[in-house]
């Protein structure tokens, strides 16, 4: 049996798949907790790599990999192909290209520092020489990154998605650590992106985290709200019911008295609801302290 292995390179992690080549079945699974390299968005990693090399930042990363390719539970000399995917600062770590042309933008700072635009293009290379550890002749399919702003994983998102062959005016959106977007206007395709994640989690919201143990990632209406918590597992369980025209909290579910935070998905749940019952007037929470109560002592100010 022939073996690939799909790989997903996140701002906020790693996703691989051990696939069978014949069939398309997925094998196995395997994910990362978090991103090797320090810091929770793409500019702490370009700070890094900037000052610690892209040597170190490219070894560090691969070694990680190679971590999480051991624990798919394959047969690495069956592994006849990789494929990976991520935007372009990630799969320039991952390829050891130098990053300084991503990380300072315009043609006068490229100038005035030297820097010279690398080459990001689709190619199949030499899974070894990269230093992964599968067998010789391995081969890596690397996708092309356009622009700064037009990555690998916004072209696999505009390909799987079937957004390419849409007709209408059509928008998609990778809802990341780092959030891709792509509006089809007839045959013309505009793209950006933004950070998405850090932007919320744990940086500029109050209460705000990461997702983890105890995070309230979720609000399920029951004529009342009831903050979905998540567990040891990373698994959204019932938490307390909240009354927010009351202004009231029931404890009743068994992740209540658990929680220490709210993740990027809670905010945006938590902002429907406050639309929803109305609480949201001339660009201020309407309760009568100004704030959201959740759980636990969280909330959400305006």
């Amino acid at each position: 049996m022939s073996i690939g292995i799909s790989l997903d390179i996140g701002t906020s992690g790693t996703r691989g798949h051990a696939v069978d080549l014949s069939s398309g079945k997925i094998l196995s699974t395997s994910v990362t907790e978090c991103h090797p390299l320090p810091g929770a968005n793409i500019m702490d990693h370009l700070t890094f790599c900037i000052n610690a090399g892209t040597e170190t930042a490219h070894k560090i990363l691969i070694d990680t990999v190679n971590k999480l390719i051991a624990t798919l539970g394959v047969d690495l000399n069956k592994v006849e192909r990789v494929s990976i995917c991520g935007n372009p600062i990630q799969l320039s770590l991952f390829q050891g290209i130098p990053i300084d042309d991503l990380a300072f933008a315009g043609k006068n700072a490229h100038k005035a520092r030297g820097i010279v635009e690398q080459k990001r293009d689709a190619g199949v290379f030499s899974a070894v020489d990269v230093g992964l550890n599968v067998k010789d002749g391995c081969e890596l399919c690397v996708p092309p990154a356009i622009r700064h702003e037009i990555g690998a994983d916004a072209l696999a998102m505009m390909y799987k998605s079937g957004f390419l062959e849409q007709k209408e005016n059509c928008l998609v959106t990778d809802y990341g650590t780092n959030a891709e977007m792509a509006l089809k206007i007839g045959d013309d395709i505009y793209t950006g992106s933004a950070a998405a994640g850090p932007a919320m989690e744990g940086q500029s919201i109050k209460c705000g985290m990461l997702a983890g143990p105890g995070a309230i990632s979720d609000l399920e209406y029951d004529f009342q709200y009831i903050c979905k918590v998540l567990d040891e597992n990373i698994m959204p369980q019932n938490g307390s019911r909240v009354d927010f025209a009351l202004e009231t909290v029931k404890d009743e579910g068994p992740m209540s008295g658990k929680a220490i935070g709210i993740t990027g998905t809670g905010v945006v749940a938590a902002v429907a609801a406050v639309m929803d019952a109305h609480l949201w007037r001339k660009g201020k929470l309407t309760t009568s302290d100004g704030l959201l109560h959740l759980q636990d002592g969280i909330y959400i100010d305006s």
